[in-house]
């Protein structure tokens, strides 16, 4: 289960805004935040929680189960 604290640790690594993240999502910003804002498992709908991680995924977010619970994965190579 990814939590809307783990969005939110995962947008602030790129030091992304809410309306960027949301862009890059295709999300309006509200959807963004209501999916940080969740204590527990976000809210959002199916469709809309596989575009914020999708998008994370695609920049190079890999979710873990410790504290942050999101971490740069390592591209190989480097």
């Amino acid at each position: 289960m990814i939590t809307g604290a783990q969005i939110a640790a995962a947008r602030e690594l790129f030091e992304w805004p809410l309306s960027e993240f949301a862009n890059k999502a295709k999300l309006r910003p509200s959807v963004v935040m209501r999916a940080e804002a969740s204590p527990g498992e976000p809210v959002p709908t199916t469709a809309q929680m596989d575009a914020l991680l999708q998008t994370l995924k695609a920049a190079g977010i890999e979710f873990t189960a410790g504290e942050p619970g999101v971490k740069l994965a390592r591209k190989s190579g480097c």
